[in-house]
């Protein structure tokens, strides 16, 4: 009996002992990657990469079309790595928290300081940048700050998100505004649109009720309200000091410029909720109706808006964001970064500043599914153009214009989540309270500045 039992304790430490083993090396955590390299590093891009997508982003065949392509490029230049592409939900919490992630995911402009400083899930890629020779002077600058946090780069920007306008040629040219076959300008500034406004302007039958206006503006949209806050050198985003400064007299006056458009009828102002009296001065004006200029939110749904006009008959064209005395162009961008606890810094780091390369930005831009390159010598061609009937003599060089006026579009970029969604909520109240029954905005400005720096001054602190 006693030799029974010697004999299952023996077994039972030898399995102990195999089960310790393989906790000390099998399931040994993954080591996080900082991105530092030592001189004279020679990089290995060989071996596995899983790359997340968000399933949101890339929901079908046709929207995959594009990522594959820029899969299949960096397969042909680096044939020792083998990549698999997982479609993913919004929400990265769970991946990232098991670190189950990949070795590479998608993001956005705005998710840069959440993943590389809060949850310091990305790899910072400005040693590799080095080591792999990225000219990062090919690139506008203005997307090249977006892929940075605290002064370092996290993710590469793979598009260029210059936000537009489309607008209704034939109303311009009713309004006699442009000549038969003329167009807008790519350097309009806003002080042209003012001009154009009272023109543009058509009442109904009771003299009351407008049927259209100058413009759509998505207010409730970081990108429709943030250019204002630039427009006349609003320095409002410290984030040396961790300070925001939303009631200075150039901030204000940028938003004086919207409360002047609204007050007149200039624009329709989108997402914002009105009085009886506004609600019924834009009776017979929406969204997709009723606006000379109408906000493009993004390149790939110009389709969308371009359906919109062709199927009521109308000539239409793109102009970029009206220029302001200052720097206002809102810009944004899409792209990928490393996970930080990736097992594969070296090729994963390769993969995603391919994206920065010729060679990837024409693979991912070239076809259905694709946007607009980052890389200046890229934006007069025309092989990223959308080929539909009817886009013949579109002005795509809208999608690319004053690139030397881009500034962040989404809060996000500039300022930290909590303090970004403080002046997101803020505004859209802000415009809600003044369409509404008149309230201070400017009282609303000081009070969300308030707000944002006694949070501000407390956030991440141990």
């Amino acid at each position: 009996m006693k030799k029974t039992i010697s004999s299952v304790m023996r077994v039972a430490l030898v399995v102990l002992a195999t089960l310790l083993l393989f906790a000390f090396t099998g399931c040994k955590s993954a080591e996080k990657q900082l991105g530092e390299l030592p001189k004279d590093y020679k990089p290995e891009v060989t071996g596995k990469l899983k790359v997340a997508a968000r399933s949101d982003v890339y929901p079908n065949a046709a929207t995959q079309k594009s990522l594959n392509n820029w899969i299949n490029y960096f397969r042909s230049q680096n044939p020792n790595v083998s990549i698999e592409v997982n479609y993913v939900p919004t929400d990265y919490s769970a991946l990232i928290s098991s670190k189950s992630i990949g070795d590479v995911f998608w993001l956005s402009d705005a998710d840069v300081y959440k993943y590389a400083v809060t949850s310091q899930a990305l790899m910072q890629l400005d040693y590799y940048i080095e080591t792999y020779q990225i000219d990062t002077s090919e690139l506008y600058g203005g997307i090249l700050s977006l892929c940075q946090a605290e002064g370092k780069y996290y993710f590469a920007g793979a598009t260029c998100g210059n936000v537009v306008f489309t607008y209704n040629v034939d109303a311009m040219v009713n309004a006699g505004i442009l000549e038969p076959g003329e167009r807008v300008r790519d350097d309009w500034t806003w002080d042209d649109f003012e001009s154009y406004a009272e023109r543009l302007k058509i009442y109904d039958e009771d003299g009351i009720t407008l049927t259209q206006v100058g413009m759509g503006l998505a207010l409730n949209w970081p990108n429709g309200f943030s250019p204002f806050i630039y427009a006349y050198g609003g320095n409002w985003a410290d984030k040396e000091n961790k300070k925001v400064t939303l009631s200075s007299d150039e901030v204000k006056q940028g938003i004086a410029e919207v409360i002047q458009a609204i007050d007149n009828r200039w624009i329709f102002p989108e997402g914002i909720n009105m009085g009886k009296e506004m609600l019924q001065s834009y009776g017979q004006v929406s969204t997709r109706n009723g606006c000379v200029f109408a906000y493009n939110q993004a390149y790939t749904v110009l389709t969308q808006n371009a359906d919109n006009y062709n199927t009521r008959g109308i000539t239409w064209d793109v102009a970029p964001f009206p220029l302001f005395p200052e720097k206002a162009s809102p810009c944004g961008t899409l792209g990928f970064g490393v996970f930080s606890y990736t097992k594969n810094p070296d090729a994963a780091a390769a993969l995603v500043l391919s994206l920065w390369s010729e060679g990837g930005q024409v693979a991912l831009h070239g076809q259905e599914g694709g946007d607009v390159p980052v890389l200046k010598k890229l934006g007069d061609q025309d092989f990223w153009h959308l080929t539909r009937e009817g886009y013949e003599d579109i002005n795509f060089g809208a999608f690319t214009a004053n690139y030397e006026k881009y500034v962040p579009g989404q809060v996000n970029a500039s300022v930290p989540p909590e303090i970004a969604e403080i002046i997101e909520k803020g505004v859209t109240s802000m415009f809600n309270a003044y369409c509404t029954n008149g309230a201070s905005w400017t009282d609303k400005l000081t009070e969300m500045e308030t707000q944002c720096n006694e949070l501000w001054e407390t956030l991440y602190d141990d």
